[in-house]
Order: C-alpha cells, then sequence, then structure tokens
C-alpha cells in the first residue's frame, strides 16, 4: 500500500518527520482538554448536589488545612485497614474538628470532605497541566481525596498507576513499602461503609491492576486473607457484589490454583464460603463463587455441602432463586441417587408449603424443569406435565 512502513528497510514518507510531532502534540492537547472537561462537568455535579448551607459554608474556612489532614489519613503506612464513614448535617461537630478518630475507625462529614476535595482538584489540575511543579506526594494524596469523593474517577486512578509505576522504577524507592500503602488505601475504600465504594468497577480494576504488580515485583498475595477480608466484607457492605467476587476469582485463579499449596488453601476457602452463603442466603454472588470453587474440588467433598445446604434450606425454608439456583447447579453435577432423591422431596415440600401466587413456587418449579433439561430429559419424560 503506497506511503505503508511494511519494510524496516523502506525510508518513511517525507512528511512523518513533521506530522508525528504534531499527532503528539494533538493527542496531549486533546488529552489535557478532556480532562479538563471532565473535571469541570465533575465539579458542576458536585455544586448541584450541595445545598444551599453547604455551599455558604464553602465560604469560610481553611480548606488547606481540612485537606492536609483528610490526606493524611488516608495515606498514612498501617497493617490494619480504615473504617470509613461519612457524616451528614445530623452529626455536629466542633468548628475546630475535621475529624473524629477512633482507633482506625474515621468519620469524616461531608463538608469536610467537599472542603478536601475543592484542594485536592486544584493541586490535580496542577499536576495535569505540569507534573513538575507537583511531587509525587502530592499527586497521590490528592488523588486518595479524589477518589474518597468520587470513586468512579477514573483519571485520578489512571494518575496514580503512573505516579506508582514511576516510583516502583526508582532505584532509591521500597518497591514493597508502595504497593502496601497502595493496597491499605483501595482496601479501606472498599470495605467502607460507603455504598458507591465497596462496589465500583473503578476501584476493582485498580486493585486488580495492584495486584499485578504485587506479583511482579515478586511479592507475596495474602489471596486466602484477601477473599475473606476483603471480598467477603465488601459482599456483605453492598449485597449481590459482582465486582467484588469476580475480584475473587482472579485472585483465586492467578494466586491460588497455581501454588503448590492450592490444596491445603481451597478447602479453607470452601468452608469459609460456605458458612457466608448460609449467612447470606439470598445473595447470589456469594453462591455462584461457592460453585467456582467446587469445580475444583473432587466429589467427595462436593456431596455434603450439597445435603447440608438442603437441610437448611428445608429447615428454614429457603425458597429463593439464589439457593435453588446452587441446588440445581449441584445436582446437575452428577450427584448420588440418593442426593437427587433428597433433592426432589426438599423441592416438592417446600412448594406444596409456597404460595400459589408468589414468586417462590415458580423458582421451585423452574428448578426441576432446569435440572430434567441439564440431564437430557424432556419435561414429560421426567413426569413434569403436572407440576410440581
Amino acid at each position: 500500500m503506497e506511503g505503508s512502513i511494511s519494510n524496516p528497510s523502506t525510508p518513511p514518507p517525507k512528511t512523518l518527520p513533521f506530522t508525528y510531532p504534531i499527532l503528539i502534540t494533538w493527542k496531549a492537547s486533546f488529552h489535557s482538554f478532556a480532562t479538563t472537561l471532565f473535571s469541570i462537568f465533575s465539579l458542576v455535579q458536585m455544586s448541584r448536589a450541595l445545598d444551599a448551607s453547604v455551599k455558604e459554608s464553602l465560604k469560610h474556612g481553611d480548606h488547606r488545612a481540612v485537606f492536609d489532614e483528610i490526606s493524611a489519613v488516608l495515606t498514612e503506612p498501617s497493617d490494619e485497614r480504615l473504617e470509613i464513614e461519612l457524616l451528614g448535617k445530623s452529626h455536629v461537630l466542633d468548628p475546630n474538628e475535621i475529624i473524629l478518630r477512633d482507633g482506625n475507625a474515621i468519620a469524616i462529614p461531608k463538608l469536610r470532605l467537599v472542603q478536601a476535595f475543592m484542594v485536592a482538584h486544584k493541586i490535580f489540575m496542577s499536576y495535569m497541566k505540569d507534573g513538575s511543579t507537583i511531587s509525587n506526594d502530592e499527586s497521590l494524596q490528592s488523588t486518595a481525596v479524589m477518589l474518597m469523593m468520587d470513586p468512579e474517577h477514573l483519571t485520578a486512578a489512571n494518575t496514580r498507576k503512573r505516579v506508582i509505576g514511576k516510583r516502583l522504577e526508582g532505584e532509591n524507592e521500597n518497591g514493597k513499602d508502595i504497593l502496601r500503602r497502595e493496597k491499605h488505601l483501595m482496601d479501606s475504600l472498599l470495605t467502607s461503609r460507603l455504598h458507591r465504594h465497596t462496589k465500583s468497577p473503578t476501584l476493582w480494576n485498580h486493585r486488580r491492576w495492584l495486584m499485578d504488580q504485587f506479583r511482579l515485583h515478586e511479592l507475596d498475595v495474602p489471596a486466602e486473607d484477601d477473599v475473606t477480608k476483603i471480598i467477603m466484607i465488601s459482599g456483605e457492605r453492598h449485597p449481590r457484589n459482582y465486582y467484588a467476587w469476580c475480584h475473587a476469582r482472579y485472585l483465586i485463579n492467578t494466586f491460588v490454583t497455581p501454588s503448590p499449596n492450592m490444596n491445603e488453601v481451597l478447602p479453607r476457602l470452601v468452608t469459609a464460603t460456605q458458612k457466608w452463603c448460609f449467612a447470606h442466603h439470598d445473595d447470589i454472588s456469594g453462591w455462584q463463587f461457592l460453585l467456582f470453587l467446587l469445580d475444583k474440588r473432587p466429589p467427595t467433598e462436593t456431596s455434603p455441602i450439597f445435603r447440608e445446604t438442603l437441610k437448611l434450606a428445608a429447615s428454614f425454608k429457603w425458597r429463593n432463586e439464589s439457593v435453588w439456583y446452587f441446588l440445581r447447579h449441584m445436582a446437575a453435577w452428577g450427584s448420588t441417587n440418593d442426593d437427587l432423591d433428597e433433592f426432589e422431596l426438599v423441592r416438592r415440600t417446600l412448594w406444596e408449603s409456597a404460595s400459589e401466587d408468589g414468586f417462590e413456587q415458580l423458582t421451585l418449579q423452574r428448578a426441576e424443569k432446569w435440572l430434567s433439561a441439564s440431564q437430557g430429559l424432556t419435561i414429560i419424560d421426567a413426569g413434569l406435565e403436572e407440576m410440581p
């Protein structure tokens, strides 16, 4: 093709030395413009969300002092996760107080967070325009506050990746300390009592990137602890947390399955997940993760869990879709005849006592139809033309 560079020995077109820098400059200008536009949009949205009293309060006070204290708390090194909450207007603090703190538990008034965000945004924009005037520590502090304010601020998250990546390349930098401090911040946000943060695709994606950095720098990743102490807590605080449980699968596939102690870790995780599912029986995300784990275990381990779940379903009259999604898949995996007989007995008993005009009866009907279809039977072959 004319003008293409298919052969390395072929000299490039004469226009390349001139157009290429122009293209780079155009891309940089467009990126700067897009970042500025997004930031303006964020500020406009924030302004609309603030009531008149908060807007009036923002005209007063030392915003920089507020930013310094909040950013310091978020980025300080610690082995213990922060328990973060936001306080509404009903919690009135002393004018000189910025946050409430009791050990690792912190509570930040929304007004204080907005004050900190205003300073953080100014620092961030200075960094994006001319990074040489802002230190790495300042950029990390500002983006920490911005993600606290808006967990879907993708530019802030990507900026953290770039800054951390550059610091990891530095000869005098302690990579282990850098990554652990970032993990502390992410885990604190993802397990907080902030509804948007616990199910933020941006934050979960950032954590996945972070775990990849641990692996690339040959640092241990406590995958088992992460599942039980990060994923499960996040799943409690935001039910049906799709992004959290997807991250759990990533941890298992990347760090547990390839490890030599897989056969020690997986049974413990199966037990922990089973316990979590029994405590949150209407959360389908947990049951799906349990199926994911059991698929990696022998039938001798799966059958007892199937029977125990059936027993609890009968005792507590669990008729919800989540439990029966799990049970029908377990039955279809090739359970023994005794297990299948117990499955049908429990299903039929719960079906007969369910409300006729409710969704529960339909769920139990679907469970039997689905199992029959998965075994290659028609409804008539299975004797189900007259339900139950």
